[in-house]
């Protein structure tokens, strides 16, 4: 008798105990901070594309300027940050490989012409190239973003990709 007892007294403290009083409403305290000011637009956003054993990964950085395609791809060569190498993200792209410079941009495509020393693999590549379609892509855009019309400094006829993820 004296265990089920206990064991009811248990349960009434339980049901009791969840720590909601009955008080009315309080004070939110001080308005949120970091926000905007008036008359400044917030930073924009810019996506980076690195290797991990997974496959491609895109990490976020701020960015808060014109060109937001070009940008990204002279971020895109200097490679993760030490907070991205920790989580395991590398770039195929050699290091000191200028960036490739953004010619041209229209809707659903991006011409992105390549340095005369671009000697990158296969992996680089898709890492440039799914860097400028995120960077180029219209809000809303599918997937895959716009097409990458790749020009290598030798000439010939561009090659059109698109960012296969």
């Amino acid at each position: 008798m004296r265990r089920h007892l206990r064991v009811l007294v248990l349960a009434l403290s339980l049901l009791t105990g969840c720590g909601v009083d009955d008080t009315g409403p309080t004070g939110a305290g001080a308005p949120a901070s970091g926000l905007p000011l008036p008359g400044r637009r917030p930073a924009a956003v810019l996506h980076l594309y690195f290797s991990s054993p997974v496959g491609l990964e895109r990490v976020s950085r701020l960015y808060d300027g014109p060109d937001a395609p070009q940008a990204a791809l002279y971020r895109l060569v200097q490679g993760p940050d030490p907070a991205e190498r920790t989580r395991g993200l590398v770039t195929f792209i050699p290091l000191g490989t200028p960036a490739p410079t953004v010619a041209t941009r229209e809707q659903g495509a991006v011409d992105v012409h390549l340095p005369p020393a671009w000697t990158a693999n296969r992996t680089a590549l898709r890492q440039l190239v799914c860097t400028a379609a995120d960077a180029a892509a219209a809000p809303g855009a599918g997937p895959e973003g716009p097409r990458v019309r790749l020009h290598r400094a030798e000439g010939g006829e561009p090659v059109e990709e698109t960012c296969a993820r």
